[in-house]
């Protein structure tokens, strides 16, 4: 079930590159020109698309109305799922109510972003409604275009086992955007029978709307709770939050399932020992062990891969703590990557069976686990409040609750509380303990205290300073979250684990040091801290996250530590003060938006880096002088867009493709030299360089696209090779003093006109004249062909033409009159755009 032989159908795929943006836009063309009357009947028709859609205008309007927010969510979930996911090399995935693929798609688009080459086997796509369910295909195809596409035209209601096809092989993805809130489903039954139905290593990506304590956000914990699965993310986000300049809210869950445990029966094991027993395990073979007797606490988790230079076999140990969500980096060894293993608990270890998930994301790892017959001396405390707890435990005269033998601070009552010594002998303070006592100032935290939960003293926005003390190990997610009066932070080396988003936006924070003890910097950090001018991170850190220092709007210089492979997505967004950062030869990848909008004047980008994502190094608006390395094989969209200052690029032979509006609006750059490993110039590639005068064009380009050099009004000399085919419109507009020359047979130059020979066709204007007379060859005028062409006063147009393609005149703001051969007007009106239909002057 596909949509086949439509207009629809033929444009996407004919698409170049397709993206979530091309095709909304490709959609919602035909919804933005209907009257206003009809657009605003539409959108009430779709309520919030709960009921089922039933023609094409209503899925334009839908893509239209909602696409974006979609698209927010669910590119902010897929980048909470374990890196080791799409370290899985074939995945198959699920679209749950899919309406036109729009979960899909955006994977499509987040896999490209981030630069991950994981492949998709198959896509399941479930949808009520048949004329969303066959666009869906025919979009899944064009993303996917190797995936089996497999549709189910069905309520979820009416789904069997038969209809979730998963594989103990192949892991699966499985996608609900915006369908678990809807009420008109028996959401046990739809969850029990994902959960009978599921096989192997499974992630779940959901995500809605956040209706604020509604009946309707119950909805996603208790699919959550009846699939039994493993959290990794869950937040709530209230309106403004999310998209600063939208109402948009939302919920995210990403949770995985059955990840390729190994389950062991002991009635088949061998005993080799008293006290210390090794356990061996293998992907494909888990009938012979050795005897476990009796074990009670797994001791350490060893895993191999090959051998050692010295001839061991152990790669790595865990000890008696690491065994709830913890990751093992992998080790190289003969030039061959032992990727993660994530171990995330041992259970029923005293009964028939011993169940260990273990993801194993290569087929030649072996995993040893060990057990000891002995009591742990350490003792767990959880950071999870329950009302139990709550109940049970004992306030004290400042409204702070503690468990009963005083070891957690379960939650302070007293939202007035303005300073509070926490009790010696505390081992824990809770998740969401201090959350939003907005009057606490001070706070001291004994020197007892080993682990603060997550959001622990969220939004506690008068609080000023904090010292973490030497017995500390671990500060959870969000847990000092819009502290915006914390000034200082002082941290031990005991610290090992900081939360995503720990000390976000702390506006007022100026400094801080991470202790050598710290390995990770996770997700969001120390996003928005905008007061933050110095911080120093030690050698020790292998890993900073995304959005780890964004909008920190005052950092002036940071040194980036030598164990640093990517920079990844955002991570120094918006931080407009950033002059000076060295970049490590460790590093290879630098993702997409990383340094958005930085000060840089001067930027080294070591010969390591093998890629350089999208927006990279947009609106870096003080770099003057880039190269390329000469291991970079594509220059992505927009990844020197807005660099005001870039006067010189030296782009090596190893480019092969340069993306959309890669170099558009740099303003100073004055040459360029495309190699001859790129065949293409893409969209807007150069648009409004006003600056560049020189442009050497190889003859390996076939296709010039839309707006390539529009607005590079000092461009001096052009010429067309003979070898390219095809060029789009618009794309010499406004460049008033080229010399342009064709050496093709197809595209000749005429009166400041470029002309498609072949079709009669004007492709661009490149004049500044304020008359433009058609020539009366021309039969066509090409879409964009005088787009922004403000000069031009009047146009003169032959009975000739007989087409008049989209947009052709827009932005022409000067244009005044359109003159046409007289008896024409009625056949002028049916062609010409709608603005410019006033216009219209008969000789």
């Amino acid at each position: 079930m596909i949509e086949q032989n439509t207009n629809y159908a033929y444009k996407l795929k004919y698409m170049d590159n397709p993206t979530f943006d091309k095709v909304r836009e490709l959609s919602t063309k035909f919804y933005r020109e209907l009257p206003q009357a009809l657009q605003d009947e539409l959108f009430e028709a779709l309520n919030r698309g709960i009921d089922i859609l039933d023609s094409e205008p209503q899925m334009t309007a839908y893509l239209f109305a909602f696409g974006k927010m979609h698209q927010a969510k669910l590119d902010y979930a897929f980048g909470k799922l374990p890196e080791e996911f799409f370290e899985q090399p074939e995945i198959n995935i699920i679209d749950y109510g899919c309406g036109q693929a729009l979960g899909t798609m955006c994977y499509a688009d987040f896999l490209r972003e981030k630069g991950y080459s994981q492949k998709v086997k198959t896509i399941s796509l479930i949808e009520p409604s048949e004329i969303c369910l066959k666009r869906s295909a025919l979009h899944a195809a064009a993303f996917f275009p190797d995936a089996e596409i497999k549709t189910v035209n069905k309520k979820f209601d009416e789904l069997t086992q038969d209809d979730i096809v998963c594989s103990e092989e192949t892991p699966t993805l499985h996608i609900l955007s915006n369908v678990l809130d809807v009420l008109n489903f028996d959401l046990d039954k739809f969850s029990i029978l994902i959960k009978d139905s599921l096989k192997g290593y499974n992630q779940f990506v959901c995500v809605g709307p956040y209706f604020n304590y509604s009946v309707k956000d119950e909805r996603m914990k208790k699919f959550f709770s009846i699939i039994q699965g493993k959290e990794s993310y869950f937040k709530t986000i209230d309106k403004n939050e999310f998209v600063k300049v939208k109402d948009w809210t939302a919920q995210l869950l990403c949770f995985s399932k059955g990840e390729g445990g190994i389950t062991m029966n002991q009635k088949d094991l061998k005993f080799i020992g008293e006290y210390d027993i090794d356990t061996y395990m293998h992907m494909f073979n888990t009938t012979t062990f050795d005897f476990v007797k009796n074990p009670k606490n797994p001791s350490s988790l060893f895993f191999s891969c090959g051998h050692l230079p010295n001839g061991k076999r152990n790669y790595g140990v865990i000890g008696p703590k690491a065994l709830e969500r913890i990751k093992v980096d992998g080790f190289t060894n003969d030039n061959k990557k032992v990727f993660l293993i994530r171990v995330y608990e041992i259970r029923n270890i005293e009964g028939e069976l011993v169940t260990m998930p273990i993801l194993l994301l290569n087929n030649n790892v072996n995993v040893v686990a060990r057990f000891l017959n002995i009591e742990s001396e350490e003792e767990e405390l959880s950071t999870k409040v329950t009302d139990k707890d709550i109940e049970n435990g004992v306030k004290d005269e400042f409204g702070v609750i503690y468990s009963h033998d005083r070891k957690r601070l379960l939650r302070c009552e007293n939202e007035e509380i303005i300073s509070y010594v926490i009790n010696e002998g505390t081992i824990v303070i809770c998740d969401n303990a201090f959350y939003e006592c907005k009057s606490l100032r001070q706070v001291h935290i004994s020197d007892s205290v080993r682990c603060i939960g997550n959001y622990s003293f969220w939004n506690c926005k008068s609080l000023r300073q904090i010292t973490i003390p030497q017995s500390v190990t671990s500060i959870g997610e969000e847990a000092f979250w819009r502290c915006s009066s914390l000034q200082q932070v002082t941290m031990s080396n005991s610290v090992t684990y900081i939360g995503v988003y720990a000390f976000a936006l702390c506006s007022s924070l100026q400094q801080i040091i991470i202790p050598e003890s710290v390995t990770t910097i996770g997700d969001g950090t120390f996003h928005g801290c905008e007061s933050l001018q110095q911080i120093f991170i030690p050698n020790t850190v292998k890993s900073i996250g995304e959005y780890a220092f964004s909008e920190c709007e005052s950092l002036k210089q940071i040194i980036l530590p030598e164990l640093i492979t990517k920079i990844k997505y955002k991570t120094f967004y918006c931080c407009y003060s950033l002059q000076h950062i060295n970049i490590p030869n460790s590093v290879t990848s630098i993702e997409a938006n990383a340094f958005y909008g930085c000060a840089m004047i001067q930027l080294n980008i070591p010969n390591s880096v093998i890629r350089i994502g999208k927006a990279a190094f947009s609106n870096c608006r003080s770099i003057q002088q880039i190269n390329i390395p000469e291991l970079v094989t594509e220059i992505c969209d927009e990844t020197f867009s807005e660099c005001t200052s870039l006067q010189q690029v030296i782009i090596p032979n190893s480019v092969t493709r340069i993306g959309k509006d890669a170099f558009s609006y740099c303003l100073s750059l004055k040459q360029i030299t495309i190699p001859n490993s790129v065949t293409s110039i893409a969209e807007s590639t150069f648009d409004e360089c006003s600056s560049l005068k020189q442009v050497t064009i190889p003859n390996s380009i076939t296709c010039i696209r839309k707006f390539a050099f529009c607005g590079c009004n000092s461009l001096q000399q052009f010429i067309i090779p003979e070898t390219v085919t095809t060029i789009e419109g618009g794309v010499f507009n406004n460049c008033y003093g080229i010399n342009l020359t064709s050496k093709t047979s197809r595209y000749i130059v005429q009166d400041k006109l470029l002309i498609d020979k072949f079709e009669n066709k004007i492709i661009s204007c490149f004049g500044n004249e304020k008359v433009v007379i058609i020539p009366e060859s021309v039969t066509s005028i090409g879409k964009w062909a005088f787009i922004y062409c403000d000069s031009i006063q009047q146009v003169v147009i032959p009975d000739s033409v007989s087409i008049i393609g989209e947009s052709a005149f827009h932005g022409c703001d000067s244009l005044k009159q359109v003159i046409i051969p007289k008896g024409s007007k009625q056949r002028f009106l049916d062609i010409i755009q709608e603005n410019l239909r006033d216009k219209l002057v008969e000789e």
